[in-house]
């Protein structure tokens, strides 16, 4: 078999990141997750949702002198109390508080486990009205009228592929659903307000910087550490993934890729999912991006509609390893961000 140079590059890039990834020391694995050091004081918690729910997402702990920084409040308690676990077997230092990357549930129904720690919660401003409005207004109601249009649509199928996509969906909806009703939701302690950030933290030997950067969502934050070149993107990057795009803005979150893809190429990268990953994988991300909105932009001049471009986008060779749970969560969702962009800025 031959390679040109790109497929060599990556399969170079693939084999330094697996093996660094293989020579991290271990600290905790409870199947669901595993907490290993990238460096001096510095964890990576990597979720395996084949393995259990309480976790999903990926986050880490960072450990200095003083103090202790926690990331992400997962998708169930237990997954917090791992996070918490990692923190006090590494140090003896107070907790300073955990950050919720952004507010969907993946990332912030574990944080009743912090709360029950009187463990600060940091996340952006807005994250706590969203949780009210998405999941806390959801819960104790019948969800039979929001999966109803749903199901409709499994009928309404085009083709198989659609069909398969569609009861995908479906089933993505309901476990959705399941999730937010078995939820006790734990909020913010701590708004941070985009005009007030970045924000650095002192844990002594080691500084920890919070960002805003929207995209995925409107509340979207990264912790960097830039003594060790380390970034926590949160689900600004999904690792050879299609990303969830349900709550996105597709242009502002491209943007946020070119801002990534900006740093050394020796930064490494805790994505929200998959993987500890490097800046190649920021830039596949953006290449995907591109092939969409460049699909959205072609059939928006041939004159069809959200559903129809969905329908009809075809996953590039380079992608077909990309998993998803859903093609709505992703590929549809990212159809209707792009249409309504442009819509304020039509194409000339």
């Amino acid at each position: 078999m031959q390679w040109n140079r790109r497929e060599f590059f990556l399969a170079g890039l693939a084999s330094r990141l697996v093996a660094q990834q293989r020579g991290a020391a271990t600290l905790l694995d409870r199947g669901f997750a595993t907490v290993s050091e990238l460096a001096p004081g510095i964890y990576a918690t990597i979720a395996d949702s084949a393995k259990g729910p309480q976790c999903v997402s990926n986050g880490g702990v960072i450990a200095g002198r003083d103090a202790v920084l926690i990331v992400e409040g997962h998708m169930q308690p237990a997954g917090a109390a791992l996070e918490i676990e990692a923190a006090r077997l590494v140090s003896k230092a107070p907790i300073r508080g955990a950050v919720d990357t952004h507010f969907h549930l993946d990332h912030s129904f574990g944080n009743l486990e912090y709360a029950a720690h009187r463990i600060p919660i940091l996340a952006h401003e807005k994250v706590t009205s969203l949780m009210q409005e998405h999941y806390a207004a959801w819960q104790g109601v019948s969800h039979a009228p929001r999966l109803a249009p749903w199901e409709k649509r499994i009928a309404e199928a085009v083709d198989a592929a659609d069909t398969k996509h569609k009861q995908a969906d479906l089933e993505a909806y309901k476990w959705m659903f399941d999730m937010i009703d078995s939820a006790t939701l734990a909020y913010p302690t701590e708004a941070l307000a985009p005009a007030k950030l970045p924000m650095r933290i002192d844990l002594g030997g080691v500084v920890a910087v919070i960002e805003f950067h929207a995209g995925h969502t409107m509340t979207d934050l990264i912790v960097r550490v830039p003594e060790h070149d380390l970034v926590y993107a949160g689900d600004l990057l999904f690792n050879r993934g299609f990303p969830v795009c349900l709550d996105a803005d597709m242009l502002r979150w491209r943007k946020a890729l070119d801002y990534l893809a900006g740093f050394p190429r020796r930064t490494r990268f805790i994505p929200g999912h998959r993987a500890v990953c490097g800046v190649e994988a920021v830039r596949e991300q953006a290449a995907l991006f591109d092939d969409m909105h460049a699909h959205a932009e072609k059939m928006v001049r041939a004159g069809a509609g959200e559903e129809q471009a969905s329908q009809r986008y075809v996953v590039p060779a380079r992608f077909s390893d990309y998993g998803y749970r859903s093609w709505d969560f992703t590929v549809g969702a990212a159809m209707r961000s792009y249409y309504k962009s442009l819509r304020v800025r039509p194409l000339k």
